[in-house]
């Protein structure tokens, strides 16, 4: 098991103690600093983008189950 001394940012490669946070996911690291520049990059990408493309009607579970019901035996 490595100590955590010996981890790293998987995008920048600072150390633990060189970062405030470091996010563990499956395999990779992200430090608070890479975090902030991926977030500013989407927010940048998807600041033309029409979110109306994105929305979604949320029914009762009701109306779910009973359009379920038509196609699942």
């Amino acid at each position: 098991m490595s100590n955590e001394n010996e981890l790293t940012c998987s995008f920048c490669g600072r150390v633990k103690p060189e970062t405030q946070i470091l996010v563990a996911g499956l395999d990779a690291h992200i430090c608070e600093k890479c975090i902030s520049q991926a977030n500013s990059i989407v927010k940048e990408e998807t600041a033309n983008v029409d979110s109306s493309e994105f929305d979604i009607e949320l029914r009762p579970p009701k109306v779910i189950k009973a359009f379920l019901d038509e196609y699942i035996i």
